[in-house]
């Protein structure tokens, strides 16, 4: 397919999706980037990064988003090389939020020129701006998420709230290991100090890594909050589980007297009262009303 671009004056951003042999073809002949980075676009998914040569910035970025009904993780990829004069991405597939920003300027001549004319490296800071804000945005699903866990414990459903809790920290261990190399990644790209760079980009690049600090700790409240959750409810439940044994033993064990009357008086021997059927009812209702009595302490002193 066509390699889709948008030219400024000073500025363009080649847009490569379905990234195959024709796009990489393009890549080899219109430009001299490293082979390694040629065959990480091509290759299997890695984790977020940034390597650095004397004329371009070579940039991996993963973007995660959640299935609500599923609690599934997706994770796309996103490759960005950023030069003096252009920015090229890369992706497999295409991505919504990219392809709406790229479409957006395309539709929008002022815009676009408003963007294009400051740099590539204000360019890139505009495009991952716009992605990485709508696709962390995800992280407002964990909180109604974890809300409504809260809701469940407290409503008493403790053990459909184990499940709950359990998907939802593989959840949150999933969006933990996409951020943490993308911290290093952004916080690098903060500091760099490139030639082909205007020197006032760091400010920019700033409210970036400014952000996925606070995604960052945003990840680690809703761990805290979900592991306590998690003893919350497993205290609950084995409160639950110890009432229902402590009441399982009193039953048996007051029943008891009644089951050792009842077989002694089942045996073909001579036993007290034997001949006499009211004196033998006499004595089950004495254990009888002794066993009631005891419940009715037990009751009192709130103890089943």
């Amino acid at each position: 397919m066509p390699v889709k671009s948008l030219k400024g004056e000073t500025t363009t951003w080649y847009y490569l999706t379905d990234f195959g042999g024709e796009e990489l073809s393009f890549l080899k002949t219109n430009f001299k980037f490293h082979p390694l980075d040629l065959k990480d676009c091509a290759g299997e998914a890695q984790r977020s990064k940034i390597d650095t040569y004397r004329n371009y910035l070579f940039l991996v970025f993963q973007l995660p988003s959640l299935n609500a009904e599923s609690n599934r993780v997706t994770i796309d990829q996103l490759h960005v090389f950023i030069g003096k004069d252009y920015v090229v991405t890369v992706t497999k597939e295409k991505l919504k939020f990219l392809q709406n920003f790229f479409y957006k300027l395309g539709g929008n001549h002022k815009l676009r020129e408003g963007i294009f004319n400051q740099g590539s490296g204000y360019l890139l800071y505009r495009m991952l701006d716009h992605v990485l804000r709508r696709r962390w945005a995800a992280l407002d699903q964990l909180d109604r998420a974890i809300k409504k866990i809260e809701q469940d414990i407290d409503e008493g459903r403790g053990k459909r709230a184990v499940f709950e809790i359990a998907s939802l920290r593989r959840v949150i261990l999933q969006f933990r290991s996409v951020i943490d190399p993308q911290r290093l990644t952004i916080n690098t790209l903060s500091r760099l100090n490139a030639a082909f760079l205007k020197k006032d980009m760091t400010v920019y690049f700033d409210d970036i890594d400014d952000y996925i600090e606070k995604v960052w700790f945003s990840l680690e409240s809703y761990r805290d909050r979900i592991l306590s959750l998690h003893e919350i409810n497993e205290s609950l439940i084995s409160y639950q589980t110890n009432k229902v044994m402590r009441l399982l033993t009193i039953f048996s064990v007051a029943l008891l007297p009644l089951t050792f009357l009842t077989g002694l008086y089942g045996m073909n021997v001579e036993l007290p009262f034997n001949g006499d059927p009211a004196a033998v009812w006499s004595l089950f209702g004495v254990v009888a009303l002794t066993i009631a009595g005891i419940f009715l302490m037990l009751k009192k002193k709130d103890w089943i």
